[in-house]
């Protein structure tokens, strides 16, 4: 198979019914699949596999946003609330529209920064079990 790369210049990001795509710069979702631990005994065949228990993520990194509607004002205001979360990876590119979907526990950002500096943030929210991947429609 031929190379391929593609820069990341669209997703689409509801949390609950909101929409903040345009507030997201920078997005990570790690399934958080441990490598596992072998554990060895003096049998033949004594190998025993600790697979882990999977610790999903999302993390975002946005531009703060304290208006009523903004990303920061709804992370702050329902924090320790699930929401259903859906992340669009590339809907513009039918070949290459990616989806996931599930649950996220919501957590105030941090808040604060430099002087006269366009207010950014980052948040990791837990994945309330690892979110469901499907090809875009």
């Amino acid at each position: 198979m031929a190379a391929h790369g593609r820069q990341i210049k669209q997703i689409t990001l509801t949390l609950g019914v909101l929409s903040f795509e345009c507030q997201v710069s920078s997005w990570t979702y790690d399934p958080g699949i441990p490598d596992g631990e072998r554990f060895y005994t003096q049998c033949p065949d004594g190998v025993i596999v600790d697979e882990g228990i999977p610790e999903p993520t999302l993390q975002l990194s946005f531009f703060s946003d304290w208006r009523s509607d903004g990303i920061s004002d709804f992370l702050s205001a329902h924090t320790g609330e699930d929401a259903e979360v859906e992340l669009n990876h590339h809907p513009d590119i039918p070949a290459e529209h990616v989806v996931w979907t599930g649950l996220v526990r919501l957590k105030a950002p941090p808040v604060g920064g430099e002087s006269r500096v366009i207010e950014r943030t980052e948040v990791t929210l837990v994945c309330v079990g690892p979110l469901a991947y499907a090809r875009g429609v």
